[in-house]
Formats: structure tokens, C-alpha cells, sequence
């Protein structure tokens, strides 16, 4: 049984919770015996393995100190684990969609978010599907809105656009890869009309479910710790979708 602190606010902390009762063999740890935590504030113990919360919202510095320590870090990058988005990812790793040419994401929240941090997990999820940095890049940011053009050695581009405080109550996400012999999509209306009108934008159905992502994400987690490997995410590239946003803005 691995026993797994988390050490975050209530709200964020209720969402792990829940996820953790889908999991076998792991149960949520009270006291300090534990054997990981779950922190978005940093490394606590560097013995004691971490999975970093929302790694948009830690400064890159700290970011590399910690890339650079002997704690043991995956972090958070709850994108990459939407159903949608891994089945994408499959079927570009099993080379059904031949080289990547365009990518096409549209992420639209109707909280109040900072576009930065919210183009984070995009930015990501480009060098990913890519596989390597940018060349080429542009935006067009304002204070509620932002559009990334991401140019890639292949000659391929990612067209990334995040809003938020947008209208209406339900969040709007789309993912379309095109690639030289196929594509794929994610997107939260399947099997629903998407309506846009004084309310927003939404969908009947909604299957962008944080919770299975973060499901599928402590997975991950759990088994690493398990089978005592790697992850398949790392603050490497956590430290690359940053290095990426910061070149952007300061283009």
C-alpha cells in the first residue's frame, strides 16, 4: 500500500482526494508517514518522492533548483492525461499520423485566470506532440486573451489560443493534430450541439472530466513509485514549457 499526503488547499485537495479512492493499492496519508506527497509549494522533504501541483504556477528558478537537487519530482501536468488528449497522443506515438504539421488548440475558461499560466499546459502539450522546441514563435496577448504561433524544426506550426473570464458557466476546450498520413481531435462536445450565444459557450455533454485526468495522472505516479521507474513526465519539461512562454512574451 503506498500512503500519499497531499498538501494542498481544501478545494484542490478534495479533487486528489476523490481521485485517490479510484486507485488501487494507494490511501491517503494523514500523519507525516507517508510515502509521497502531493505539494504545489515545493519539495517539503527531499527523501520523500513529490508530485508537484500546477508546476505553471512555480517560478522557473525554483523549477531548475529543483531539477537540479536530489529530490524526486514528477510534476503536474494534468493536460497531458485527458482521456482525448492521450488517445491523440497514442496514435501519433504509434506512427498513424505521420510527421505533425499543424496543431490547433482552443482552451476557453470562464473563471478568472492568468492567459499565461493557462496557455501552460498547451504550450506543453505542443512540445510534446512536436517533440522539440520551437523555432519560429509570435503572440498576440491581452489581458484576458492570448494567441501563441509556435513554429517547429519540421517546418510545422501549433496555433495555441486561451481566453478567460469568458461568458457563461462552462469551459470550451478543442485539440485538432494534422499530420502527413492522418489526424486526430479532442474535444469536450462530443455528440452535442456546441452553442454559443449571451450565455457562452457550451456543450451538452462535457467529457474534458479534470478528475480522470488526474486520475490517469496519479496512476502514473503511483506506478512509477511502484515499479520504481522514471515518469513520463519530468520537470525537464516542465522547465521547457516555461523557458518557451517566457521567449514568447519577450518577443
Amino acid at each position: 500500500m503506498i500512503r500519499i499526503r497531499i498538501q494542498l488547499p481544501p478545494a484542490r485537495k478534495g479533487l486528489y482526494e476523490q481521485a485517490l479512492t479510484r486507485l488501487r493499492g494507494v490511501e491517503v496519508a494523514d500523519g507525516p508517514n507517508a510515502d509521497a506527497l502531493i505539494s504545489g509549494e515545493g519539495v517539503m522533504d527531499p527523501c520523500v518522492p513529490c508530485l508537484l501541483d500546477r508546476p505553471e504556477g512555480i517560478p522557473l528558478s525554483q523549477l531548475k533548483a529543483l531539477a537540479s537537487s536530489s529530490a524526486s519530482v514528477m510534476p503536474g501536468h494534468v493536460c497531458r492525461f485527458f482521456p482525448g488528449i492521450r488517445q491523440v497522443q497514442q496514435r501519433h506515438a504509434g506512427g498513424h499520423l505521420g510527421e505533425p504539421g499543424l496543431l490547433r488548440i482552443h482552451h476557453w475558461r470562464p473563471e478568472q485566470q492568468p492567459v499565461w499560466e493557462l496557455g501552460f499546459g498547451e504550450v506543453d502539450l505542443a512540445l510534446w506532440l512536436f517533440r522539440a522546441m520551437p523555432v519560429r514563435q509570435h503572440s498576440l496577448a491581452l489581458p484576458e486573451y492570448l494567441q501563441l504561433h509556435l513554429g517547429f524544426p519540421n517546418d510545422g506550426m501549433a496555433v495555441i489560443d486561451v481566453a478567460a473570464n469568458r461568458p457563461g458557466s462552462d469551459p470550451y476546450y478543442s485539440l485538432h493534430l494534422i499530420g502527413s498520413e492522418g489526424a486526430a481531435y479532442a474535444d469536450d462536445h462530443h455528440n452535442a450541439h456546441l452553442l454559443m450565444d449571451q450565455r457562452g459557450t457550451r456543450a451538452v455533454l462535457q467529457g474534458r472530466n479534470e478528475r480522470l485526468a488526474v486520475v490517469a495522472m496519479m496512476e502514473e505516479f503511483a506506478s512509477g513509485l511502484r515499479e520504481k521507474r522514471a515518469w513520463s513526465v519530468t520537470l525537464a519539461d516542465s522547465i521547457r514549457a516555461h523557458q518557451t512562454i517566457q521567449e514568447v512574451a519577450n518577443a
